[in-house]
């Protein structure tokens, strides 16, 4: 086992990217905050497409937000990093299995999840158990 080397540290972005990726968010919020209050009229193909890009786009800023390296890496924050994909991870099992159970119980239509709802509250979940642990270290 000679050519494979120990990786001490997990692969992550530069600490900047959690400020494009703040950026990207603020972005896409703001445009859909903008064609919803100016009331501007859109196609039904041109709405589904916008609706797409929109939420890519702020599933692209929440993973640099996430992704991105502290200004302080140590063991504990990669040990925080691990126990908040847990978190995540636990979360997005248990959505995906009540989230049509919740629907049956109150009568409401039961509609199945989308990729990027679960991946949205995903990452949502991660960055929330993420910064808790960091400010309760």
């Amino acid at each position: 086992m000679e050519g494979i080397k120990k990786q001490k540290e997990p692969i992550l972005l530069p600490t900047y990217f959690k400020i494009i990726g703040v950026i990207i968010i603020i972005l896409a919020l703001t445009t859909a905050i903008v064609i919803k209050a100016m009331q501007i009229e859109l196609l039904p193909s041109q709405k589904e497409l916008f609706r797409v890009f929109t939420m890519n786009a702020f599933l692209l800023g929440l993973l640099l937000v996430a992704w991105s390296r502290d200004k302080i890496e140590d063991e504990m924050t990669v040990f925080m990093r691990l126990k908040a994909m847990a978190w995540t991870f636990t979360w997005a099992v248990l959505y995906v299995i009540l989230k049509p159970i919740g629907d049956l119980i109150f009568d409401d239509p039961v509609e199945i999840l989308t990729g990027q709802e679960v991946v949205m509250s995903m990452l949502f979940i991660y960055l929330i158990t993420y910064i808790f642990q960091k400010r309760w270290r």
